[in-house]
């Protein structure tokens, strides 16, 4: 029997729109970063706690987690509090916080996906450690010196630059090249750019050095239409690298 595969995002009339872009961008990078073979579908609720199937209580996210595999299952994820969050925490907490609770859930799936128990313990730690991946963007250093490679976008032999909203100046890099062809689909400003790899001695030895002689920021492992990522010194990035060679090398 063939399944449904993929991870969609469906969301309900009255969910905050930066709620609703956020989750988007995540569910992008979730894709790239995690496997979805039988169809989820993750429900962006606009109350403020979701009454659970099975046990009637009211939670922030639930996992339906159907006995029968022929049977597609669902998350849903209440928002409805999110003015409330940016108040207490403020919009990048609020944010994280709806992350964390979808990335939860999925971990739920993940568990049901391999026969296993659903384990409340283990959906937290990995849940938290899904967001902070995305936020943090270490797996970018993880690909790029396993692979020792790392791609860029280009156009009539340029390399795509960008600017923040501090005015500063970003080139962006990817770890993968489905991550930068996906971007190339993704944003209609970057339709005929095309993906050029670069060795990782030549990207550090030769572009960390040019990115800082021009002062120019590293964009890392954008996605989303909205280019969700990371923007950071080349001297940072450097050093990100070279501890993470370390570290394969002490366990080789």
């Amino acid at each position: 029997m063939s399944f449904r595969s993929g991870l969609r995002v469906r969301c309900e009339k009255g969910v905050n729109t930066t709620v609703r872009e956020a989750c988007l961008d995540f569910a992008v990078w979730l894709r790239l970063n995690m496997e979805f073979p039988i169809r989820v579908i993750v429900y962006l609720k606009k109350s403020y706690q979701i009454k659970t199937i099975d046990r009637k209580e009211w939670v922030s996210a639930t996992f339906f987690a159907p006995y029968d595999k022929r049977v597609e299952p669902y998350i849903r994820v209440a928002a409805g509090d999110y003015e409330e969050l940016v108040e207490e925490r403020g919009t990048d907490n609020a944010i994280y916080a709806i992350l964390n609770s979808m990335a939860h859930e999925l971990v739920h799936y993940r568990q049901w996906i391999e026969d296993r128990e659903l384990d409340e313990g283990e959906a937290e730690i990995e849940g938290s450690k899904l967001v902070d991946n995305y936020y943090e963007g270490s797996v970018f250093y993880e690909e790029i010196v396993q692979q020792k490679k790392v791609w860029t976008i280009v156009k009539d032999e340029r390399v795509s630059i960008a600017n923040n909203n501090a005015g500063e100046t970003l080139m962006p890099f990817w770890s993968n090249k489905e991550r930068a062809e996906q971007i190339i689909k993704l944003v209609p400003s970057y339709h005929k750019f095309r993906v050029e790899e670069i060795t990782l001695d030549d990207f550090l030895n030769i572009w960390i050095s040019g990115l800082k002689k021009d002062h120019y920021l590293v964009g890392i492992n954008w996605c989303g239409k909205s280019l969700i990522g990371h923007e950071l010194h080349p001297n940072e990035v450097f050093e990100h690298i070279q501890k993470q060679m370390k570290s394969v090398n002490e366990m080789g």
